[in-house]
């Protein structure tokens, strides 16, 4: 599903974060795939979410691959 060239970020969050409770406060869907990692999708985009060594609950170091970028919407042209 994914390639070498998925574009990618490692983020570094001030604090221990609950991922899930930060996307469902912005509305974001998601899937839990382990306590790792989640596939978080935003629009028609596919984020592929990893958190170790922690757990997605308790996250300090997010890495953020896009498996499928947004499309751009109607108003966007």
């Amino acid at each position: 599903m994914t390639d070498s060239q998925s574009p990618s970020v490692s983020v570094s969050l001030s604090e221990p974060t609950n991922v899930s409770t930060v996307l469902d406060r912005a509305g974001i869907d998601y899937v839990t795939v382990h306590e790792q990692r989640l596939l978080a999708i935003y629009h028609t985009g596919i984020f592929n979410v990893t958190t170790e060594p922690e757990s997605v609950s308790n996250a300090r170091m997010l890495e953020i691959e896009c498996w499928e970028a947004p499309l751009p919407s109607r108003s966007d042209e």
